[in-house]
């Protein structure tokens, strides 16, 4: 075989991975995302199932329960930030309705209710999931 043609095919063989593998990688990434949010069990990706479905950054946290009841998921968690810390977060992702922290969402397939209380460090989510689930 002339060297022309193996230093082709090395070369075709090279860009067929560079090109390839960002694609694999790619959709790998999507099919994870995909799953976590499918996720219906309290256990495996629960954290990231709900910031997928509220847009709410869960810190860092104690959980105290999750409790599945058809389409009903309630989660409470023990928030472990310091003073300033639950401060800056309650004012980014909620909004004070005396006597909690609360935000409240709905997209097709989801809504969503959340609640902080600092005075306990109780952060709850209920995301009810809609028929055309």
């Amino acid at each position: 075989m002339p060297y022309r043609t193996i230093k082709a095919k090395k070369i075709l063989i090279l860009l067929g991975f560079i090109v390839g593998l960002p694609l694999l990688f790619m959709a790998g990434c999507k099919t994870l995302t995909s799953t976590i949010y499918k996720s219906m069990d309290c256990d495996q990706f629960n954290i990231d199932h709900i910031e997928l479905r509220t847009g709410i950054d869960v810190p860092k946290i104690k959980r105290k329960y999750c409790q599945l009841n058809g389409s009903k998921r309630t989660v409470e968690f023990e928030v472990l930030l310091n003073s300033d810390e639950l401060k800056s977060y309650s004012t980014k992702y909620f909004n004070w309705d005396a006597p909690l922290f609360t935000a409240e969402g709905r997209r097709s397939d989801t809504e969503w209710q959340a609640r902080l209380d600092t005075s306990t460090r109780a952060l709850i989510f209920t995301i009810y999931y809609l028929a055309n689930e």
